[in-house]
């Protein structure tokens, strides 16, 4: 081996002594805020050696990267504190997630949420400690041997399921853990973290394993960061769906129906003030509506791919009219059974087919809104947003190969209209490729995912690749939105698929009188709608434009003298077209207000012996103006100057 490398660092390349450490290698591009680097393409720690020539790019903290592994080492660091406080606690696995990290631990007693101050005191005293953190190979057999005596069992289990003859560990102080890493270069780079929650989760996810102890937690760069991010996590909890649609009387959940929603009258305004904004653009853009069966004979399913690749999402029942029980219940009689549908694509192609299709029909386009169910596990749900039953504002676009790029760019164009209408700022593209599991050939796969490209780069549309995210049957592009809570949500999704109309033998008639398959494209705006409402009421905090309010407008009376004038007024504006509502209650005005701005009511009128003498109201705004006086025409004028999407 050469004593000696080179290394590349800006541009830069020179000779240094093989066996350099990444920190130096990097001289003065290794700031203070420099936690880790880039070699060669790997993330690696600063403190790790260097045998070969290497570009070096180095790692902020505050970089997305170097903040990911700030939380990875916070991870290790509360680990260290739990089995510090917890003698006799075991480690499992400690992986960053989005927005922070967890540690599943295994304790002689559950942890609970009154311990994380505990644990938080004893990670500052560990991180001002200043602790090394080092990395160390060793073989997997030694590895295994020393967690064992360590009577660290789960961390045997994984490192016997690890491929490799060698593994690295990490050290700070006296603890270590099993990792990858790479890791901060000491506990003093730990500034800014703190401990959220407490859940209990079973070893490797199953309900037949060991229950654990799973610590949540956040991290940042910098202080200012973490109180920010801490106070867009009380706003969150301030504007959870669950709660503000509960004050606002739109839904409820029972154990009856796991994960199914009861939506009440001032909720279903909601969703069929949505759904009728949809099907006012379906006219615009040339969709017709249908609506298909519910539950499908399982021979569709096997048909679709869905049978062999979404299955374990599916609500099933074996064939109620067999005769044969045993034959019922074993794994032929669930196959010629039943199944409620997940997805609306299978049934649309025999819409598609139930007539014979020529070139000049193309393209159809069929949209439906019907209910669609999918066997979520329990510990997923998430009041709206993670939900068993859901309607989608879905469609399926058959084309010829030519018309393919026109028909993504027309639903492109139909996915900013409605997110700018419904006061989302901005919408983020990705394309999803090919996944593990999916349908037709490698080739046919690179092909479609190079429309779907072609197509965005056509619109002048910046998108990310998601590697292996795309659906069984075919790729596509994930629409995300940012919300006022600077959360990303993926809701709109366009697919190309090649497959489905090749399952269900789909042709229509060319030009020249000969036969070919249609494309069909799978596209949802909204998404679900249920995922769609719970985000937007998060967004909103429930306070909707006009349009979408479930109550636009509520009288409030101030004595029991003007109870006929309130009726009056709330039945005018009824004639008008607006949802409105009199409080006639023997309650003091102050009590009628709160209770209207809970329920994030526009407008607010006041009427007393003076406004129903002289036919005026008293107008106060939820959001805006809190005290003005309009005659009755003034007051109509206004509301039918409040936008409303075509």
């Amino acid at each position: 081996m050469s004593s000696e490398i080179k290394v590349t660092v800006n541009g830069t390349a020179r000779a240094v002594p093989a066996g350099i450490r990444v920190r130096e290698a990097l001289e003065g591009a290794a700031g203070r805020d420099v936690i880790a680097a880039r070699v060669n393409g790997k993330l690696y720690d600063l403190n790790r050696s260097l045998i070969e020539d290497a570009t070096i790019e180095p790692v902020a903290a505050e970089s997305a990267e170097g903040i990911d592994i700030i939380r990875h080492s916070t991870a290790h660091l509360m680990a260290q504190a739990v089995q510090t406080l917890f003698p006799g606690t075991q480690v499992t696995i400690g992986p960053t997630i989005e927005d922070g990290f967890f540690y599943d631990f295994a304790p002689p007693t559950p942890l609970t949420v009154e311990d994380l101050p505990r644990i938080e005191q004893k990670m500052r005293e560990l991180a001002k400690a200043d602790l090394k953190v080092e990395r160390v190979e060793v073989p997997r057999a030694e590895a295994i041997e020393t967690f064992d005596r360590m009577g660290e069992h789960y961390k045997v289990e994984i490192l016997k399921g690890i491929p490799e003859d060698r593994v690295s560990l990490y050290k700070q102080g006296d603890w270590m853990d099993l990792c990858r890493g790479p890791h901060v270069p000491s506990t003093r780079y730990i500034r800014a973290f703190k401990l959220t929650s407490v859940a209990g989760a079973y070893w490797r996810g199953d309900e037949h394993n060991a229950m654990l102890s799973r610590v949540y937690g956040t991290a940042f760069a910098s202080k200012e960061a973490l109180e920010e991010h801490l106070r867009m996590l009380e706003l969150a909890r301030t504007r959870d769906h669950r709660k503000v649609g509960r004050e606002m009387g739109l839904f409820l959940f029972d154990p009856i129906a796991p994960g199914q929603p009861f939506y009440l009258p001032k909720g279903l305004v909601i969703f069929n003030q949505l759904v009728d904004y949809m099907r006012r653009l379906y006219r615009r853009y040339g969709f017709d509506e249908v609506i298909t069966p519910q539950i499908y004979k399982n021979e569709l399913w096997h048909s679709s791919g869905h049978w062999d690749n979404f299955r374990e999402n599916m609500f099933l029942s074996p064939d109620p009219e067999a005769h044969d029980s045993a034959v019922d219940r074993d794994a032929e009689g669930w196959r010629h059974g039943y199944g409620v549908k997940p997805m609306n694509c299978p049934g649309h192609t025999f819409v598609y087919r139930a007539e014979k299709r020529s070139y000049r029909d193309l393209p159809l386009r069929f949209a439906e809104f019907s209910r669609l169910h999918r066997a979520e596990r329990s510990g997923v749900l998430h009041g709206l947003t993670r939900a068993r039953v859901m309607s989608q504002d879905d469609a399926h676009i058959f084309c010829t190969e030519a018309q393919i790029e026109d028909e993504v760019a027309s639903n492109l164009t139909m996915v900013r209209e409605v997110y700018a209408t419904l006061g989302f700022d901005r919408v983020e593209f990705k394309l999803a490729t090919m996944p593990d599991q999916h349908m037709g050939t490698e080739e046919q796969w690179r092909m479609t995912e190079e429309k779907l490209a072609s197509a965005m780069r056509r619109n002048e549309i910046a998108f990310e690749l998601n590697p292996k995210e795309g659906a069984f049957y075919g790729p596509k592009i994930e629409i995300y939105v940012p919300d006022a809570l600077k959360r990303r949500w993926q809701l709109a999704t366009i697919q190309l698929d090649y497959n489905m109309p090749e399952r269900f033998d789909l042709t229509y008639t060319t030009s020249a009188s000969g036969e070919a398959r249609p494309v069909m494209i799978h596209r949802a705006i909204l998404g679900s709608l249920e995922r769609f409402i719970g985000v937007l009421i998060e967004h909103t905090g429930g306070v909707m434009p006009l349009w979408l309010a479930p109550e636009q407008v509520r009288v409030l009376s101030l004595s029991e003298k003007v109870e006929d004038y309130a009726g009056e007024l709330a039945a005018l504006l009824k004639r008008h077209g607006f949802r409105a509502t009199a409080d006639i209650r023997n309650e003091k005005l102050g009590f009628k207000v709160r209770e209207a701005e809970l329920a994030k009511v526009p407008y607010m009128v006041v009427v007393g012996e003076r406004e129903a003498a002289a036919r005026q109201v008293s107008l106060r705004l939820l959001r805006g103006s809190k005290g003005q006086t309009l005659e009755l025409a003034g007051l109509i004028e206004m509301l039918n100057a409040e936008p409303i999407p075509a």
